[in-house]
């Protein structure tokens, strides 16, 4: 038979059909050298199966001599030489018949799932500029296995397989991403949709892959220009709107979003330019009933309420987010020949955030400033007389900037394909928050209606009218002053650098080496600063504290929490109260150890891959490898002295890791594949973690050494893994898998008291220590729980069924995890700890496209979670309640005219408003402690192709 193209050409330009007159004979190895290309003929069938072994976009071509004319036709997608749906996939059509829309990016998932040496996850974009989903976050959660944490509303960041997103790693074209949060976790809506191409979530780990995860590693791809033949220009425009409305004055409920792309050829094919924008303007709303600690009154100290279980404490509110941002994705792609290319990334995003939030909070204790209040509960709830309400106004404006430039340069020396990629990458977030508070001139009374389930806000009713400003005085709170503000700063740097080579072997059933070096380097710090602000003509109030009077024009239109029973609620804007001359900045708040950081990371990495491909009655394809990860990591931090003094302080250590994986994949026939996954994987320490500072003194009663902080000596989780995945495909898009996995965490981090050596700090107490040696509580290195899990999922084609369901797709995926805890030498339970962890995640996707229409609405699931996240001014985890989130979506594509390729689409995001409940569990009784509703989004859109 004939193979009418060069190996090379098949390598580099991947066309459907190609010309041209090689004759594949016993030259075969010679033809395919240095390609990294492999053959397999096969005499019976007359078919020839070539493989691109490349580790993370593994591709097959089958090659079938064409029986009517001189061309043969490339068939894209991994199968079996002699299976049917080879040959049914390969036939030369008498009629071009071009997929497009939602079922070519089914079929390019499934494609590229189907191709990989590992066991992956594939998102991509239905056409330029449109990645199905709202955002990327939320088309990675329908992932099986992967599960969404929304903040604020937004789906932010990702849990995987069970684990918190700080153990998951995020790469940008291969390069691992920086980030404006407080630690390591992506947040994923700082990424425009719009500019991403695909995304893989790597399940398991490959040696030559670099950085990866415990959980998983997700790779984003932006696409590359010489992909395409011929410019290309996408235009869309969509405008945003929120069911809540408008909440608080000078803020709107309605916002847009604008994307373009352009992608052309130069010189004959040999350069590509790729240029996307995306702009965001997107409102989002909040309505909130959070009640505080739950217990007996006597526990709580709740004057009146004696043995009867009660909250001593509420607040609710409403805010309101505009959200702006703005990104922009450069691709410059250079291929003079076919042995080299060289491709520059560009990408920058500027994210800002601006909150303005509006409170009204009720104490019920007797700890309440300004006045004692006594409770009574009654058929109505509970009435509290001789309460002293507090208004919180709130505001948080943050503005987050992320940039990274890469270059990926591919030779071909000989036999060898080398790589060289440099990246550099740097993150910035500047962020001020500040509050300010009002109270009441006298006290009154208010009955609320706490809520005793999980789906409803609590009430609130009095005579007292929260919208007449005339009955409130600026007030300080118990917690002193009348206002607070902080600014936060990150800045996140990283370099890194790659150089590796790779070849063809004949070694038996070795076929190709890859070997190569990675370094990176990391410098992230924190910084956060408080400013306290008293009032400068403060006079006494209620119960000792001071108030100040009103500054004339500060109040704006009253804000309506009617949804909570108070339709009136008196508003201002914090930055104009601290502008009105009515405060005085008190010196800055003492630097906390907790949020003043720096660590510095320097990885180098050596790896080994050799490919796998072992032909007989079961081919059997793969690799196995073996990185060796030398790390070397420094801390800073303030020392907290007794006397409240702050002295630097810095620590650090070095430590190598070595990481052996193996991924093989046996095909069983008729599309079937078996994968089998085991490696060693590692996730670096929070960095908050890894901080140098502490606060320490000797106590006074025993004489003793006691302190807290970070651990700059801390090392990475470690995990045994072990996957196995059965896969059955049908034509090209549809597939079923089941797949199983088990990770035995042989290291973790827990907190807890460890002996510390206290030799050279600073003892201002003038208290003689018996010893050095004392008691520090801080994250310390441990032993491991057990998560183990398995996953189905699935793409069913209604076509294959019966051609009157053509065009109907439906895409799902279930997954169960649990955690086996262990407990280490000193009784701590670590398992228990890995917060993230939802035993059940699902999700069910419907699509209809046909005829131009396009309809999808899909839910995604999950069970009850723990998750840490970071408030207004400190990290807190939660327990979160099971979540449900409906979207939907329809559009039509005009198929001819002078519309020709104009899409309008109607999208809906959170279209049962499920809410956002955190609970807390006292006394065996567990009850709500948090219930937030963001509304429905609602997008109207219009896109055009040309």
């Amino acid at each position: 038979m004939q193979i009418l193209a060069s190996a090379k050409t098949l390598a580099t330009k991947r066309t459907n059909q190609v010309k041209g007159d090689y004759t594949v004979a016993a030259g075969m190895a010679q033809l395919l050298a240095g390609t990294g290309l492999v053959g397999v003929p096969d005499s019976a069938s007359g078919i020839l199966t070539i493989r691109d072994t490349n580790p993370v976009a593994s591709v097959e071509y089958t090659a079938v001599q064409a029986t009517s004319s001189n061309t043969t036709s490339i068939a894209e997608g991994p199968q079996p030489a002699t299976s049917a749906d080879s040959m049914a996939d390969t036939q030369i059509a008498t009629t071009e018949v071009v997929v497009t829309g939602i079922k070519r990016s089914l079929q390019k998932s499934a494609a590229a799932k189907k191709a990989s040496n590992s066991i992956v996850e594939v998102v991509t974009a239905e056409d330029i500029g449109k990645l199905p989903g709202l955002s990327i976050a939320e088309s990675l959660a329908r992932m099986p296995g992967v599960a969404a944490q929304r903040v604020d509303g937004r789906a932010q960041v990702l849990s995987i397989r069970g684990l918190a997103p700080k153990f998951g790693v995020t790469l940008l074209n291969g390069q691992e991403m920086v980030s404006t949060g407080d630690d390591r976790s992506f947040e994923y809506d700082q990424f425009p949709a719009e500019l991403v191409s695909s995304a893989t979530l790597y399940k398991t780990p490959d040696a030559s892959l670099g950085t990866m995860g415990l959980s998983g590693t997700v790779d984003i791809r932006t696409l590359q220009p010489l992909d395409f033949h011929g410019r290309k220009i996408n235009v869309s425009a969509r405008v945003d709107s929120n069911s809540i409305g408008d909440t608080i004055p000078g803020t709107k409920s309605t916002g847009n979003r604008l994307s373009f792309s352009y992608i052309d050829q130069f010189a004959d094919g040999k350069i590509g330019v790729a240029i996307g924008y995306a702009h965001l303007d997107s409102p989002n709303q909040k309505q909130y009933f959070n009640p505080w600690d739950y217990g007996t009154g006597n526990d709580l100290g709740v004057n009146g309420v004696t043995t009867a279980y009660t909250f001593n404490g509420f607040e609710t509110g409403v805010a309101s987010t505009k959200t702006v941002r703005d990104g922009l994705l450069g691709v410059v792609q250079f291929k003079p020949n076919d042995t080299f290319t060289s491709q520059v990334n560009l990408f920058h995003s500027k994210f800002q955030q601006r909150m303005d939030g509006r409170e009204l909070v009720g104490v019920l204790a007797n700890w309440a400033s300004g006045s004692t209040p006594s409770a009574t509960i009654g058929t109505a709830g509970v009435t509290v007389t001789n309460a002293s309400p507090i208004l919180t106004m709130r505001k948080d404006n943050r503005d987050d900037q992320v940039d990274a430039i890469s270059w990926t340069n591919s030779f071909e020396l000989g036999e060898w394909k080398a790589r060289a990629d440099l990246g550099v990458s740097h993150a910035k977030r500047k962020e001020w928050m500040a509050e300010a508070y009002a109270m009441p001139t006298t006290p009154i009374t208010f009955t609320v209606a706490l809520p005793t389930g999980y789906d409803a806000f609590g009430k609130v009713a009095s005579t007292f009218d929260f919208g007449n400003g005339a009955n409130y005085r600026l007030a300080g709170a118990w917690w002193g002053g009348g206002a607070y503000g902080a600014v936060a700063q990150v800045d996140d740097k990283m370099t890194t650098a790659r150089l590796s080579a790779k070849r063809s072997l004949d070694w038996g059933v070795i076929s190709a080496f890859e070997g190569g070096l990675i370094y990176g380097e990391r410098d992230k710090t924190l910084t956060y600063v408080g400013t306290n602000y008293n009032f400068k003509n403060a006079s006494p109030c209620l119960d000792g504290l001071v108030c100040a009077p009103m500054p004339s024009g500060l109040l704006q239109s009253s804000v309506d929490l009617g949804f909570a029973g108070v339709p009136h609620l008196i508003s201002f804007d914090v930055g104009q109260a601290l502008a009105s001359g009515a405060y005085i900045a008190s010196p800055n708040d003492p630097k906390s150890p907790a949020w003043n950081w720096g660590v510095n990371e320097k990885v180098t990495t050596a790896f080994a891959k050799f490919d796998i491909n072992y032909q007989s009655a079961i081919p059997i394809r793969g690799n196995f490898g073996l990185q060796a990860v030398s790390a070397k990591q420094s801390a800073t931090g303030l020392y907290v002295d007794a006397s409240g003094a702050r002295n630097p302080i810095q620590g650090g250590t070095d430590y190598t890791d070595v990481l052996p994986s193996l991924n093989l994949i046996a095909e069983l026939g008729n599309a079937t594949y078996l994968r089998f996954g085991a490696a060693k994987a590692v996730a670096r320490p929070n960095m908050a973690d890894m901080r140098a500072g502490i606060t320490a003194s000797v106590n006074t009663s025993d004489h003793q050494w006691y302190g807290s902080g970070g651990n700059p000596n801390l090392k990475p989780w470690q995990s045994n893994d072990y996957d196995v995945s059965l896969e059955k495909y049908f034509g090209k898009g549809a597939y079923v898998a089941v797949a199983a996995f088990i990770k035995d965490v042989t290291t973790g981090i827990v907190t807890k008291d460890v002996a510390y050596d206290f030799t050279g700090f600073v003892n201002p107490s003038g208290i003689t220590p018996t010893s050095n040696m004392g008691t520090l509580t801080t994250p310390t290195n441990t032993s491991g729980g057990k998560v183990q899990g398995w996953e189905l999922s699935g793409t069913l084609d209604g076509g294959q069924f019966h051609p009157a369901l053509e065009g109907f797709e439906l895409i799902g995926s279930f997954s169960k995890t649990k955690v086996k805890a262990s407990t280490d030498a000193d009784g701590v339970r670590v398992g228990t700890l890995l917060e993230g962890l939802s035993g059940e995640v699902w999700t069910a996707t419907a699509y209809y496209e046909n005829h131009g229409f396009q309809a999808r609405i899909g839910e995604r699931y999950r069970s009850g979670f723990t998750a840490t996240r970071h408030n207004a001014f400190r990290f807190v985890t939660d327990t979160i309640r099971p979540e449900k989130i409906v979207d939907a979506q329809i559009g039509y594509t005009i198929p001819s005219g002078p519309m020709k390729d104009m899409a309008i689409s109607l999208q809906a995001n959170n279209l049962t408003n499920t809410p956002y409940v955190v609970t807390q569990t006292v006394d065996g009784h567990t009850i709500v402690k948090e219930h937030h509703e963001f509304g429905t989004e609602y997008l109207l859109g219009v896109s055009f192709s040309f």
